[in-house]
This record gives C-alpha cells, structure tokens and sequence, in this order.
C-alpha cells in the first residue's frame, strides 16, 4: 500500500463550516493527499474554533507531526491569540509548509521573519469551490512535485516600473500592522512587501500605512505587491482612491509597485509563496512574479 503525502487540516482561528470544509477536504484527497482532520476542526467557542488550548493543541500537534503541509480550514481571527505559546523547536529542524491566508498572515509573518518558506493562498474552505480550481492545481503541484508558479500579469496604469529580487513577506494588511511591537513584527527590510486587505474604509487603510511608513516598515523595501482590496469603502469621502492613497505613502521611495496582483480575499487567490527569493518585474507591458 502507498503512503500519500500527509496533509493535517487545522482551525487556528474563525469557527469553520463543517459542510465547506469537509468538501474541501474531498477535493484535496483528490488530488492524492492524506488530509488528517485536526482533533477541534469543528469546535466552536464564540467566534473562534475552540479554545485557545484546542486550538493551539491541534496546530502544534500538526507541525510536529512531520507532514508535507499543515492547510488552515479558513482564516477570520485568533491565530494572535495563540502565536507566543506556539513551540516552533521541533517545525525549524524539519519545516513543512503552512497554507493559508487573512489571519494566517501573523503565522506567514513569523515563519518569514526566520527564513522558513510558507504559502499564502485559498484555505480549505474555498478548495471545494470550482472557481479555486486553478490554485488548487498550482498547490497541488508545488506539494507533491515543487513545482513553483511563475505569473506573467497585465500590467496597470497605476503600477510603478522596476524591478526587484529578494523574498516576499506580508499578506494582510490589519495583521501586518498588528504585529507592530511584538515578538513577532515583520521584518521588511530588503523584502518584497506583500498586502491585501477586505472590509475596510479608505481612511483605516490610510491610517495603517501611516503607521507602517511611521515604523520605518516603508524605507528599505525593495518592491511592494499590492493584491485584492475587497470591499474598501468611503473613497469618495475620503477624497482618495485605495492606489492614490498607496502611491502617495510610497512617493518618496523608488522600488517598483505592483498593483491588482489576483490573490487575497476574493477569486482568484492565487498562491505567493513567502519567504522565498523572487524576482518580480514590473515593465510598460506586463508584471512577472517567479520564484529563483
């Protein structure tokens, strides 16, 4: 009998639905993967699924376990919550990669911080939704096979030309700007930032980029990619739109700026993976993302 590559399935954070998920979990297992349910998958405590302790249980017991990935059922909140009592000791000697996006980014931010390689891309509720096929192809691919995506994009009148080589960090703005003064702050230096962001007014996003150029997080990127930005509301009250307020908090700077780059809180959420070295090219014509 043929061992297929192991695939725990966790909720680190926001109460998942057992239909989503498990439908999610079916087509995974299609792809030839052993998809290992997570003890409190489907437990509830308020918003979050289970207690800080089930949580953090079944997370550690995962990434101790030696899988090929650790895929989180969905994102919401609560990964903060339990991010400090994690014990990494064992993860670092023999990583696996960490699938996820939205507040899987303070995860995504600590595994970048320590050069450990990590996925931002569709959680196991969205790998069940036919319009997700096309990313669930790629991850499949780079689990079983490392092959890594390579992205030739459309380029955008906003976007700003140039290029960069260095690893990507980043994922959710709200997260990114949270993880300011913790253990756990993202590092930014010398990297490709990466953010995406839903749900939030003009002025909030202007505010959370204040803090971040506030924080020196601004100064020595070397690109920034700037995904989905679902449902962002009040620019006209704002007087700006989500890419003059990003231009405009990254004018005194000259790396390249990629706009409507097709991953985040909307289809398609196409796979970055961050943490490690890429080459992004921004021209005239076209943006290309590849991993070197």
């Amino acid at each position: 009998m043929i061992d297929l590559p192991r695939i725990h399935i966790v909720a680190p954070a926001g109460v998942t639905t057992k239909a989503k998920t498990r439908k999610g979990i079916k087509t995974i297992s299609g792809f030839g993967f052993n998809c290992i349910e997570g003890k409190s998958l489907f437990n509830k405590n308020g918003y979050l699924a289970g207690t800080d302790k089930e949580r953090l249980a079944d997370f550690q017991f995962a990434i101790n376990d030696n899988p090929i990935a650790v895929w989180a059922a969905r994102g919401g909140y609560g990964c903060s919550r339990i991010i400090d009592q994690i014990n990494w000791k064992k993860f670092i000697k023999k990583p696996c990669w960490i699938v996820g996006f939205s507040d899987i980014t303070i995860i995504h931010i600590f595994l970048s911080n320590n050069g450990i390689p990590s996925i931002h891309g569709p959680i196991i509720n969205q790998a069940g939704d036919g319009v997700y096929k096309d990313e669930i192809i790629i991850l499949s691919n780079l689990l079983k096979r490392y092959i890594f995506p390579e992205y030739i994009l459309k380029t955008s009148i906003q976007n700003r030309i140039g290029e960069a080589i260095s690893s990507i960090t980043g994922g959710n703005l709200t997260l990114i700007t949270s993880s300011l003064g913790t253990s756990s702050e993202i590092i930014t230096d010398n990297k490709i930032l990466f953010i995406e962001e839903v749900g939030e007014a003009a002025y909030r996003i202007d505010r959370m980029l204040i803090q971040l150029k506030r924080a020196g997080k601004l100064q020595k990127l070397r690109g920034l990619i700037i995904g989905h930005m679902t449902n962002i509301t009040d620019e006209k009250e704002f007087g700006k739109t989500v890419s003059e307020i990003f231009l405009e908090h990254v004018s005194d700077y000259t790396f390249p700026v990629c706009f409507h780059f097709p991953a985040g809180h909307e289809a398609p959420n196409m796979p970055i993976i961050l943490g490690m070295k890429a080459k992004l090219i921004v021209s005239k014509k076209s943006v290309s993302l590849k991993y070197l």
